[in-house]
């Protein structure tokens, strides 16, 4: 007699009344909705918000019932067909994270055209400059003593831009979560989990684009400030971070 495969929703459901909750005290205790809690033992994934969310809710009941979150999410896939993915892909398949922009292609057409400019640029230059007297050497060194005062300014300009970079760190306070980080540009800066006790920081010139899958396992520092916990435990944030500022969204 062959053995009858459970699905994720009939495991979380049995779970759950085996430890003896209801789903309204799950929804109190993880701040997860009742309707999505009832969704999930339905097996409708939906309401989650997406896959990633929803391998992150059952985690955030498992812990709660002291079940196997490793098994249920087991379940999931094998209910789904779907297995894990890199957390960036799964965010970018729900419009969770910014559409990356094309660079401008360079044609190498054009630049040998410029290279070949500079070239003869740089073989007239001695020829021109012995046409000039003395007094035109004179107003060089002029010239050469105030380009290298702008390019002394500019280089203490750089020194102060990039002390205004900026910078985050997240650090695993209540369990793993899910994170994804972009930049100004749309290009991936991390894409991974972040287990209890371990601490990354990131940073950029421009702005940090930030999705957390369980918000309420984290706390976030950016820009020398403590934000805190951004969300509940199985809620996903959504912050972007710019030079000097804590939170912009």
């Amino acid at each position: 007699m062959s053995e009858i495969a459970m699905t994720v929703g009939e495991a979380l459901r049995a779970a759950r009344e085996g430890a003896g909750y209801s789903v309204a005290e799950i929804s109190e205790i993880t701040r997860i909705r009742k309707d999505v809690i009832t969704d999930l033992e339905s097996n409708i994934f939906t309401t989650s918000g997406g896959m990633a969310y929803a391998r992150g809710h059952i985690r955030s009941i498992a812990k709660t019932i002291k079940a196997d979150g490793d098994y249920l999410v087991q379940l999931l896939e094998e209910t789904t067909g779907e297995v894990d993915r890199p957390m960036i892909d799964l965010l970018t398949e729900n419009n969770a994270t910014p559409v990356r922009r094309e660079l401008p292609k360079v044609s190498y057409k054009t630049m040998a055209s410029a290279a070949a400019g500079v070239i003869a640029l740089l073989i007239l230059v001695p020829s021109v400059s012995g046409l000039f007297t003395s007094s035109t050497h004179v107003a060089k060194k002029s010239v050469h003593a105030s380009v290298s005062q702008s390019t002394s300014s500019d280089a203490v300009a750089t020194v102060a831009t990039k002390t205004s970079d900026v910078s985050i760190t997240i650090t695993g306070t209540a369990g793993k979560s899910w994170v994804g980080i972009t930049d100004a540009s749309g290009a991936q800066v991390f894409s991974g989990q972040i287990a209890q006790g371990v601490s990354q920081s990131f940073s950029d010139a421009q702005q940090l684009y930030v999705v957390i899958g369980n918000a309420g396992a984290v706390d976030v520092v950016a820009n020398g400030k403590d934000l805190g916990t951004p969300g509940a435990i199985g809620e996903v944030a959504h912050l972007a971070f710019g030079p000097g500022s804590s939170s912009q969204g």
